[in-house]
């Protein structure tokens, strides 16, 4: 049985090495920048903008975890909320752990009263529309150079 629950800074290292599994880009995921990141995150919870949820299987490891954003937009009434981040270990994927993750921000974000809840995938759409999502837009990004 999988455990999801809000996470904590005692996640870091276990976080950390699921989001070495999600990077995309052509670099590595740098554990300073990651630390930074991460205690941000857990340091503002009280805020609520960034929410972290993580997945622990029976032996109380971390196996996915989410990261999901809450913010108001200019054009839409009322709370919205992004899932950021979504990974599950290469080790525990196809068991149903993406989807309590999901779940849980559902449950999270309708407490919170947000009315509506997206995400951005490259590789997991069929995933998603499993779950009732609906391809609503196309995704675009530029890499900047650093130090502007």
């Amino acid at each position: 049985m999988t455990l999801i629950r809000r996470g904590s800074l005692d996640d870091r290292d276990a976080v950390f090495q699921l989001a070495r599994q999600f990077v995309t880009e052509t670099a590595s995921i740098d554990l300073d920048g990651f630390t930074v990141a991460f205690n941000n995150v857990i340091r503002w919870r009280e805020n609520e903008t960034n929410v972290l949820h993580v997945a622990e299987n029976d032996e109380g490891a971390v196996i996915g975890y989410t990261l999901m954003s809450v913010s108001r937009l200019l054009h839409v009434s009322g709370l919205t909320a992004h899932l950021q981040e979504l990974v599950v270990d290469e080790s525990a994927r196809g068991k149903g752990v993406g989807s309590d993750l999901v779940y849980a921000n559902e449950l999270y974000a309708m407490e919170r009263g947000v009315r509506r809840l997206t995400m951005s995938t490259s590789r997991a759409g069929e995933f998603y529309r499993r779950l009732g999502y609906e391809v609503t837009a196309e995704f675009y990004k530029k890499i900047l150079p650093a130090g502007g």
